[in-house]
């Protein structure tokens, strides 16, 4: 096990104890947001010229992983921040990236294309209007971006192929109006909030269109942006049903109401618990020989073509059906426990929740399946 998995390994202790905490305040305490950035771990793919430890994809999952099995809130805004940072990292011109980041050592980034917004262009920049939802992290951030249709002064302006030009700008948190929408059963602690902003002036350089190539010559970025936010989410989920396992464990130390011996005694605890075990290794197993591929394929110079993405893609839905599987496992298992006891509920909600995100859905596997049978998927960002 390397240093940065070890560091995420040994805050567990720390976000159990402070579970209940993140559960019924819906933020993330000041003792966890401190423990994260005492691993960096807000920034895990920021490259090494803005003090970043620029893991590679997968041991960036690992990391992520191991966050998600303490607690999934904290998890979850570690992934958003480092998924934020390194499109900052990516996109921005290097002094505006220090300026930024480097400046600030506690900073955070919360991203989210979920919403409506309009940039207008003027002099040096944009003026920013609108409302957007699921901004993980945004409480504690520092720095929010948002997705924008571009305005000029004849109104929405539009690309070649007549889809709307949009932009991703970076605010300051402090110009922000939030708004106190996430009251979910799981991933509470994310506080997953809207937020508006209101004719907010951003500059130019403070912004990057998606559709350009990154401006930074890590390899890291030659994996398209949004499989890249996709592979995050599946290692979340795996690391959420891990955390389950964790908090099932305890449980089988009681005897079940039909039973005569503890849980842990009795076969079909055992062989469902096998299972269970089976279902989150398998999904594991193939997203991180994928994503791995996919790696070592961008490193030797290789573009990624649709079959490459696709073939990623259908490891990251995989791997989350599998350890959606592997919980439903677990909760037979439990019992009436599974809703009676605090931890192993709470996991169970956090991971019920996460497995809704749009990067996991059935949609996806549609494109896969489009994809296999030499069509173009449906989603453009694909």
């Amino acid at each position: 096990m390397n240093a940065m998995i070890e560091s995420a390994t040994a805050l567990r202790p720390l976000f159990r104890a402070q579970a209940a905490t993140i559960e019924e305040s819906r933020r993330l305490p000041e003792a966890v947001l401190n423990a994260v950035h005492s691993i960096q771990g807000f920034n895990l793919q920021l490259t090494p010229e803005f003090d970043g430890p620029a893991l590679e994809p997968v041991e960036y999952l690992h990391v992520l992983e191991e966050l998600c099995r303490g607690d999934a809130s904290t998890g979850w805004c570690a992934m958003v921040g480092t998924e934020s940072n390194a499109c900052v990292n990516a996109f921005l011109h290097p002094q505006v990236v220090r300026d930024m980041i480097s400046a600030n050592p506690r900073q955070t980034v919360a991203l989210t294309v979920v919403g409506s917004g309009q940039a207008i262009e003027t002099d040096g920049g944009y003026r920013i209007s609108g409302r957007w939802r699921f901004a993980s992290g945004c409480r504690h951030a520092t720095w929010l971006a948002s997705m924008c249709v571009v305005h000029d002064a004849n109104g929405p302006c539009s690309r070649a192929n007549g889809a709307p030009l949009t932009r991703i700008v970076f605010s300051r948190a402090s110009e922000a109006i939030f708004h106190d929408t996430w009251n979910t059963s799981g991933l509470r602690g994310t506080a997953s909030d809207d937020f508006e902003l209101v004719d907010v002036l951003v500059p130019t350089e403070r912004s990057f269109d998606l559709a350009t190539a990154p401006l930074h010559g890590s390899p890291a970025w030659r994996i398209p942006l949004t499989l890249r936010l996709a592979m995050s989410k599946a290692a979340a989920v795996c690391g959420m049903a891990r955390g389950a396992m964790d908090a099932l464990r305890p449980l089988l130390d009681r005897t079940p109401f039909a039973g005569a011996l503890p849980a842990r005694e009795e076969p079909r605890t055992q062989i469902s618990l096998a299972r269970a075990e089976a279902a989150l290794e398998s999904g594991r197993a193939y997203l991180y020989q994928n994503v791995e591929q996919a790696w070592q394929a961008v490193l030797s110079g290789e573009v990624m073509e649709v079959n490459d993405i696709a073939r990623v893609r259908l490891a990251i839905v995989w791997a989350a059906e599998c350890a959606l599987q592997s919980l439903h496992l677990m909760q037979d298992i439990a019992g009436t426990s599974a809703v009676l006891d605090p931890a192993f509920d709470r996991a169970a909600r956090d991971l019920e929740v996460a497995r809704h995100h749009m990067q996991l859905q059935t949609h996806v596997t549609e494109d896969v399946g489009r994809v296999l049978v030499g069509m173009a998927p449906r989603n453009p960002l694909f």
